[in-house]
């Protein structure tokens, strides 16, 4: 979620003396419709999290829910790359909001699973291409209006926007299937907000209008150009973002079955977690540059670890799981823009085009995100949760290796 910091800081290059003309903030009539959209997309996304719930109440197996998940990793991919070509041509907010009905439409699949399950997958799918085309469009419509020295802070909110949304996803969605009794009317009531974030993008968008901006350059993604950013240091933190987001997707997607085994509520795990990561974003992203990066991308991964050694040995202690979710909540919380910042300081420092190493790092936390959860229910069905959050700590483990390797000379502040 934090690709909206640091992933783009150098993919709009300013003409000379345009900075000046360029705002400080943007106005409430502007940034607030902007962030309420982005949280309600982002939930709408969350609420992937409650699917392998939704498939035992219609009679399916937790893999089942994963293949769903994963169903929208090929769309996602695609739609990565054609994302900013699309904007060119009709605008960024345009394609914003066409992808923010597809969100809808995708929830609106999920709620008519209750007829036939099948839509499911054709929800999986549409969810893959309109979180992907608003993930990596929404911090471009930020910085295109702001000056430089003003977009950290800006970006920094988005992503907490985002985050926020994300996290209180499931608990929404177990509230509201309290309350109405369906998990199926909750997911059509994700749609509807969709459809109303729809409405906030192009209350924004209109009033964006109005505020002084910069031409987006042209950015497209090559096999050439991927190619040799993988034959580089590059590699690495590219590699260590795909990893990440499998352990992200792997607890996310499975907390519940996680919790049901421990006798837990797995609401707790995302409100600490929504809590902890967003206070984090918002208190100690000025303070990152002052620490090493690959020190600190160590450090992530080692609490990283011992959140997942937490969950494992937890017999069902509230006190211990919220303790887990707070230390997974800050080891991983805090790794996205950290290794971003490595990936695109190392492309830099050996001529390869950073907007491209941007646009793949994001592409690799996208297989992760949507690829893991087919293994995850998988092990969780043949060998039960034990068995997958093990897989999760080897995956850590693995991070930490890669980390070892990385010895970039800048830092993330020289971004």
């Amino acid at each position: 979620m934090s690709a909206a910091r640091s992933s783009i800081l150098r993919i709009v290059d300013v003409p000379p003396g345009a900075a000046d003309r360029l705002a400080c903030r943007l106005p409430y009539r502007a940034s607030g419709p902007f962030l309420l959209a982005s949280s309600v997309i982002a939930a709408a996304y969350g609420s992937s999290f409650i699917l392998p719930e939704y498939m035992e109440i219609l009679g399916l197996e937790h893999e089942v829910a994963g293949f769903i998940i994963s169903s929208g990793m090929v769309a996602t991919i695609v739609c990565c790359c054609l994302a900013g070509r699309l904007a060119q041509r009709i605008g960024i907010m345009p394609t914003m909001a066409a992808a923010s009905v597809v969100m809808a439409l995708a929830m609106a699949a999920f709620a008519a699973a209750v007829l036939d399950a099948r839509l499911a997958y054709a929800g999986g799918m549409l969810v893959g291409v309109g979180w992907s085309v608003l993930f990596i469009l929404s911090p471009l419509q930020i910085i295109r209006h702001l000056r430089p020295t003003a977009r950290i802070q800006h970006l920094t909110i988005l992503s907490g926007a985002q985050m926020a949304g994300l996290g209180l996803a499931a608990p929404l969605g177990h509230f509201l299937t309290e309350y109405t009794g369906s998990m199926a009317i909750t997911y059509a009531l994700f749609a509807i907000a969709c459809v109303i974030a729809t409405i906030c993008i192009g209350v924004a968008g209109h009033a964006m209008l109005r505020i002084p901006s910069v031409p987006m350059p042209h950015i497209e993604v090559t096999l050439v150009k991927t190619i040799a950013l993988l034959r580089h240091a590059t590699a690495a933190p590219i590699m260590m973002i795909a990893v990440a987001a499998c352990i992200f997707s792997g607890l996310s997607t499975y907390q519940s079955a996680y919790a049901a085994a421990r006798h837990l509520n797995p609401d707790l795990f995302f409100v600490v977690f929504t809590v902890t990561s967003v206070a984090l974003r918002f208190s100690v992203a000025h303070m990152l540059d002052r620490v090493p990066v690959e020190r600190l991308a160590l450090t992530l991964i080692i609490a990283t670890g011992a959140s997942l050694t937490l969950f494992i040995v937890n017999p069902g202690n509230e006190l211990l799981y919220i303790l887990a979710a707070a230390i997974f909540a800050t080891g991983y919380g805090l790794s996205y823009s950290t290794l971003n910042g490595i990936a695109v300081n190392l492309a830099g420092e050996h001529g390869l085009s950073v907007p491209v190493a941007s646009q793949i790092f994001t592409l690799a936390y996208f297989l992760g995100s949507f690829g893991f959860p087919v293994l995850g229910g998988k092990l969780i069905y043949e060998f039960g949760i034990n068995a997958m959050l093990l897989t999760l700590l080897g995956a850590t483990v693995l991070n930490g290796v890669l980390a070892a390797t990385l010895r970039p000379k800048a830092r993330i502040g020289s971004l």
